[in-house]
């Protein structure tokens, strides 16, 4: 087997988990839990959220006709599909607050922000590697990729870089709604689902569901969960509420 190659996009996805385990060990204690656990499960987030998104992004190529080998797209440079890694990073983090008795709401309430702040860099990482990009534009900021994954000549519209700038501005939000929300980690389902579904338009993905791509389709399984989340917390007591402060 040959060596894995260090890449923007693996720097990228290490640089946000190391600033959303930063971020968690800040908020951990307005929810009861010490700081330093944020490095208990900082191995757990990262080690799985990496491994289910190459596992996804490798996947599904075997139901593209003539797509790339999967063994091809799990050891290349880029591809690395998002959900894929919120599912199995978070599956891992579960499990281990399982294992601690360590309270899952109040873990999934402070690390909300974080979970977009790592976003936010890892696609710098994408846009860094030329991975993800959008369709051909005019625009005067649109970027080409000659040595991208796939590589273009032609200027596209750097998708990368709108998602990224788009949960920046989630994770400042979230970070203001900590102590506020009844169900941050509902909010975040619902803005990185709405972002996701809006930003998978100048995307080049093609459609797996009607006129739908496989992302949108699951941002929008993001947004009918967090919504539902929301609504039954607003039913219920301010048992989901912490003390407000500054961080």
């Amino acid at each position: 087997m040959s060596e894995l190659p260090v890449t923007w996009l693996g720097l990228g996805i290490f640089g946000g988990g190391l600033a959303g385990a930063c971020w968690l060990a800040r908020a951990l204690p307005r929810v009861g839990i010490e700081a330093g656990y944020a490095w208990r499960v900082f191995p757990y987030a990262l080690f799985g959220g990496c491994l289910g998104a190459k596992v996804w992004a490798a996947v599904e190529t075997l139901f593209e006709p003539g797509g790339v080998e999967f063994g091809a797209v799990l050891w290349s440079r880029a591809g690395a599909t998002f959900y894929g890694g919120l599912a199995l990073g978070a599956l891992a983090v579960v499990a281990r607050t399982w294992l601690d008795g360590v309270s899952l709401r109040s873990l999934s309430t402070a690390i909300a922000p974080s979970l977009a702040l790592g976003q936010a860099i890892g696609r710098i990482g994408c846009f860094l590697v030329g991975d993800d990009y959008g369709v051909p534009t005019d625009l005067p900021w649109g970027v080409a990729f000659p040595n991208g994954a796939p590589p273009t000549t032609e200027r596209v519209h750097p998708a990368q870089l709108y998602e990224a700038a788009w949960l920046f501005g989630c994770a400042l939000l979230l970070r203001r709604r900590l102590g506020r929300s009844r169900l941050l980690i509902g909010e975040y389902l619902v803005l990185q689902g709405a972002g996701r579904f809006a930003i998978e338009l100048v995307r080049t993905n093609p459609p797996t569901l009607g006129f739908l791509t496989t992302s949108q389709v699951i941002a929008l399984v993001c947004l009918a969960a967090g919504g539902i989340g929301l609504a039954a917390a607003a039913e219920s007591p301010e048992t989901g509420r912490i003390r407000t402060g500054l961080w």
